[in-house]
């Protein structure tokens, strides 16, 4: 072979082998995998209660069972994240003064009957939120109240008169919402059943009516909404 040929030749092969060569290199030496992508941590709307955050409450409403009004305060911790939302633990009193006749037998009756009933309870709750527009300014909860409640009936007729007094354990469970007008301001409401029992301890200012068992017993069976106006801290 010429020498002008040998060299076309060889200049031919040598790019030719050289990538050959890059090649094999890349395959025995292969780039390192992609770092993996970061967890995409569980986001929160600004409405609901952060673990440490406090709500605070002053509520008023009505109740349905007996025809009642009702104000009271209440304070609520937020404690734990659980999924989307947020457990919470907290307190509450009110008191309950039920209106015109509290129970149906006093329509068609001389007696005047008048319960006004105090309630001290605690509560659990979980707060979430819809996945709507609005979920930055809206937080929902359910919740569950259990504590104690102090009833006080007053009797009064035209041939006696006399009160009762006595506590006794209190449960419930409703649902609510808080609508934020700003970061730490909020209106809210909720609807709530309780229920409580207890026995009466009678005081006789006139009269000598005779008490039978049933009159020392008592129940409180309430159904009702409240609206309230309150403030979260931290």
């Amino acid at each position: 072979m010429s020498l002008p040929a040998l060299f076309i030749v060889r200049s031919l092969l040598l790019p030719g082998g050289l990538i050959a060569a890059f090649r094999a290199l890349e395959a025995s030496n292969p780039s390192p995998p992609a770092p993996p992508e970061p967890a995409t941590a569980v986001t929160r709307p600004s409405s609901l209660p952060r673990p440490g955050s406090l709500d605070l409450r002053i509520a008023g409403g009505a109740a349905f069972l007996p025809p009642s009004v009702e104000a009271g305060a209440s304070a609520e911790l937020g404690v734990l994240p659980i999924g989307s939302g947020t457990l919470s633990a907290g307190a509450e009193l009110s008191i309950n003064q039920c209106l015109l006749a509290c129970s149906a037998t006093d329509l068609f009756s001389q007696r005047e009957v008048s319960n006004r009933d105090l309630y001290v309870l605690g509560r659990v709750g979980y707060h979430f939120a819809l996945p709507v527009r609005n979920k930055r300014t809206v937080d929902l909860s359910g919740f569950l109240l259990a504590g104690m409640m102090e009833a006080h009936t007053t009797v009064t007729a035209p041939d006696e008169r006399y009160e009762g007094r006595g506590r006794g354990p209190a449960f419930g469970l409703g649902m609510g919402g808080n609508y934020f007008l700003s970061p730490r301001f909020f209106v809210g409401g909720e609807a709530r059943l309780r229920f409580g029992a207890g026995s009466y301890t009678f005081t006789v200012s006139r009269g000598s009516p005779a008490f039978t068992r049933e009159d020392h017993h008592w129940v409180r069976p309430g159904l009702g909404t409240v609206i309230f106006a309150g403030v979260r801290l931290f």
